[in-house]
């Protein structure tokens, strides 16, 4: 059996638990300056992609420009590294597509940190598949259909034969290395055309002896035909289906965030961030930002920094990170439109890693059961939104979570 990553003798571990404590003592007291370090981060190796989803870009050449250069991510290694807990190896592209990925995996192995990575799973390279397996790295594999052609159509690019040949040796290693093969997901964004298929994804995974699933919902504007809100009877139809299916086969679906936002749970959703205070996105330019959701050309209002002009201490502890958690800080107020995009997230997010990093909110992670599934009428279409705006149900004070505190990481 493979040993996990922390219980073997690491590089930094001793500095990794003094910040864990630390970062989360200054996150409990709300602290706008940190002496603590990023825990999690989150680099974009790669804004290029082997795909050209509808829902997320156009198709276009390989742009080699758009690659993370050695001498940011040396200066990355060398400065975050040694305190940050886990390394997401991605950004608003497919990082697996480099021909320098898995040298960039070995030196996170190396430094002690665990590694998460979503992935579009299209590449055939099965010794890159079985390393990151052996060593526990986090591995979300996008999978958004169960039938060839409809995930032709969503994954515009990628062969679904192709993908669950690759989810067949991860699982296999799972198995012969004896790594918990809940370490490897399914991650659906949840879109009109493949609705009726939710069951069967539920199948496929059962089938390949996977146990989790997390379900996000397609961000669009309220106003197109493909916003889930328009959808809510089949969706509600289909989540019943699949769970049923779900609770038969032992696998656990997860709710990343509302699939609608009427049906939004607002004593999970409705907690402060821990993202200002325990991560960090940097891409491939070396500008930093502050989350993994506000990535890529579309958020590029949300950085707050550029490490090719500024060091990072400067960047974490400027005037532009600690303005950000002084308003999560108050985020019952509503956050500025400086950062608008957050308020979606206080009334409709749950939990995807954070509770890795902030134990406290593993009782915000949401899974579906018969008794969590949505019920809605025939005709339940909200009213319409302006154009390019999310439709935010508004969160009464009342229904707030308990206060944060008191609580530390085991």
């Amino acid at each position: 059996m493979t040993p996990h990553p922390t219980t073997q003798t690491r590089p930094h571990q001793e500095k990794r638990a003094s910040n864990r404590l630390l970062n989360i003592r200054e996150f409990e007291a709300g602290a706008t300056q940190l002496r603590s370090m990023p825990r999690v981060l989150f680099l974009e190796l790669t804004e290029n992609c082997n795909l050209s989803c509808p829902m997320c870009r156009a198709a276009g050449p390989y742009d080699r420009s758009k690659n993370m250069s050695q001498e940011i991510f040396d200066r990355v290694v060398a400065d975050l590294f040694p305190a940050a807990e886990i390394v997401d190896l991605r950004g608003w592209g497919e990082s697996t597509i480099l021909k320098t990925f898995p040298q960039a995996v070995d030196r996170t192995i190396e430094a002690g940190c665990r590694i998460r990575l979503v992935t579009n799973l299209t590449v055939p390279n099965e010794a890159l598949w079985r390393r990151l397996v052996r060593h526990h790295a986090l591995i979300l594999v996008s999978f958004d259909a169960a039938r060839a052609d409809t995930f032709a159509t969503l994954r515009r690019g990628a062969k679904l034969a192709v993908v669950l040949r690759n989810l067949e040796v991860m699982v296999d290693e799972a198995r012969r290395s004896g790594v918990p093969v809940d370490t490897i997901r399914l991650n659906v964004v949840v879109q009109p055309q493949a609705i009726p298929e939710l069951p069967d994804i539920v199948r496929i995974a059962a089938d390949l002896g996977l146990s989790h699933i997390q379900l996000n919902p397609l961000t669009v504007a309220e106003e197109s035909p493909d916003h889930l809100s328009r959808h809510r009877p089949p969706l509600a139809r289909a989540l019943r289906d699949a769970t049923q299916v779900a609770a038969e086969r032992g696998v656990t679906i997860q709710l990343d965030a509302a699939l609608d936002e009427s049906w939004a749970d607002q004593t999970h959703a409705a907690k402060r961030c821990t993202h200002p205070w325990m991560y960090c996105y940097i891409n491939y330019r070396g500008q930093v930002g502050f989350c993994d959701h506000l990535i890529g050309s579309p958020a590029s209002g949300y950085l707050l920094g550029d490490l090719t002009t500024t060091s990072f201490q400067d960047i974490w502890n400027g005037a532009a990170y600690q303005r950000l958690r002084a308003e999560h800080v108050h985020w019952e107020q509503q956050l500025s439109a400086r950062f608008e995009e957050c308020n979606w997230c206080y009334r409709n997010r749950y939990v995807d890693v954070d509770d890795r990093t902030y134990p406290p909110y593993g009782e915000h992670v949401v899974r579906l059961t018969t008794a969590t599934c949505p019920a809605v009428g025939a005709h339940d279409v909200p009213a319409s939104a302006p154009q390019g705006r999310r439709l935010l149900p508004m969160l009464p004070l009342d229904r707030r979570t308990k206060r944060l505190g008191g609580t530390s990481a085991g």
